[in-house]
């Protein structure tokens, strides 16, 4: 099933680029919090997770009404493991990363500023990893997500065709392969364990051309 949905929203990429009106590329910055494991036993919740931090590039293309973008990011991860009177967090490692996004967006032009609600979906693949030992992920892959993504965006225009892009996403990312394959771990013995969604904030920047 997930890897139908990243066939879809690489497909969608690919339809919505074939019809950019613009282009452009930046730099992003991705946090994402609470991608882990929760349970509650006699009264007391238990959770343990990975929090991933990412920084990267990205290029865009725009359609009016549809933006596509693609981007490459380096992820810092963080175990987090969280119970009654404790809250820790220990080095994970790290992953390199490919994102397909797809946003739907209605502008308003406000004479050299446009602003644009986002609405839409993105794909982080993770495509290599290591622990923080140095020790290769033999599934990386696993800690691939799909997530929705809402927030707003704005341009301002320097000339009719060069301008200045800015965006702040609230991203909502689902389980994980690994998180998955933990669950179901977890669970042979009992303790109820249910995988939570990941969560933060995208923030992007990006210098665009208008053809």
């Amino acid at each position: 099933m997930k890897k139908k949905i990243g066939m879809v929203v690489v497909f969608a990429f690919l339809t919505a680029s074939a019809f950019a009106l613009s282009v452009g590329g930046g730099l992003l910055f991705d946090y994402s919090a609470n991608n882990g494991l929760e349970t509650n036993i006699a009264g007391n919740d238990l959770y343990t997770g990975i929090r991933n931090t990412s920084f990267g590039g990205f290029v865009f293309f725009d359609a009016t009404y549809v933006e596509a973008d693609i981007s490459f990011a380096y992820g810092s991860l963080t175990l987090v493991t969280e119970m009654p009177g404790i809250s820790s967090t220990d080095d994970f490692g790290s992953v390199l990363q490919l994102g397909f996004s797809i946003l739907g967006k209605y502008p308003f032009h406000l004479g050299s500023v446009t602003l644009f609600p986002l609405l839409g979906f993105n794909l982080n693949a993770v495509v290599s990893g290591s622990d923080n030992e140095g020790n290769k992920f033999t599934d990386a892959g696993d800690l691939s997500q799909f997530s929705l993504q809402a927030g707003i965006g704005l341009d301002y225009h320097f000339t009719d065709s060069i301008f200045l892009r800015a965006e702040g996403l609230f991203q909502l990312r689902f389980a994980s392969k690994y998180q998955d394959d933990m669950m179901t771990f977890l669970n042979k013995g009992g303790g109820g364990w249910d995988t939570t969604f990941g969560m933060g904030p995208v923030i992007k920047v990006a210098v665009g051309y208008k053809f």
